[in-house]
């Protein structure tokens, strides 16, 4: 009697878990079909970004106009850049608004700028979504690397316009003055975009891994799973 009550629960908690895995193959099929497609869509773009630094930015000057592969490149990184950029300002309005130091003021854009990303990938890390995390760190690189460029530019201030008119400052020419580092602005952004490619690269492997070979090992491993 024992032994049949045990059966039955068992049964009961072996259905259950595959009724719930059926399920969870069923909705993630579609959908893992469509993350892999938008992965190696996107590889171009990482492929693209990993060479974006300031001497390529001058080499491509003037392409964004043209149906080439650095213009359409550019054309697509521009709008996730003016995205980037509406958070980067707020991050320079909340200070406007507090009356911050001007040192905290200037810092405050690209605080914000990678402050966001980073409670992307949190929220999504601690609610188990590999995709989105990882997709959080492409996008925490995309902003590191731009960042790294436009670090590179503050010997050149007046080069680019103010993405603010009537700003007048470039961000990294003031900080980097401030710190009394402006003569090792070339190191410091070229460590930044060392940092920022390494996690671009980094993410979109492990965005490979997760999708193309972590789901099909589950999936084999799950018909002999409870069995013995």
């Amino acid at each position: 009697m024992k032994q049949d009550n045990d059966w039955q629960n068992i049964s009961a908690s072996e259905l259950l878990e595959r009724s719930r895995a059926s399920k969870k193959k069923v909705t993630a099929k579609a959908s893992d079909i469509g993350v892999r497609v938008g992965l190696l869509l996107l590889m171009p773009y990482i492929i693209w970004l990993s060479k974006y630094n300031d001497s390529y930015v001058a080499s491509i000057h003037g392409k964004v106009i043209h149906l080439d592969f650095d213009g359409v490149m550019q054309s697509f990184h521009n709008l996730i850049n003016g995205a980037n950029m509406i958070v980067h300002e707020a991050g320079h309005g909340v200070c406007y608004l507090l009356a911050c130091p001007q040192f905290m003021t200037a810092l405050n854009g690209t605080v914000f700028q990678l402050l966001l990303p980073m409670i992307f990938i949190y929220y999504y890390y601690k609610r188990e979504n590999s995709i989105l995390a990882g997709i959080g760190g492409i996008w925490l690189a995309q902003n590191l690397i731009y960042v790294s460029w436009y670090m590179s530019t503050s010997h050149t201030p007046n080069l680019y316009p103010m993405f603010l008119p009537g700003g007048g400052i470039h961000d990294f020419w003031y900080l980097f003055r401030e710190l009394g580092v402006y003569k090792y602005d070339w190191l410091i952004s070229g460590s930044v975009r060392v940092v920022a490619v390494m996690l671009l690269l980094a993410s979109y492997v492990y965005l490979l891994y997760t999708s193309f070979l972590q789901n099909d090992s589950k999936l084999r491993r799950r018909p002999y799973k409870g069995k013995r």
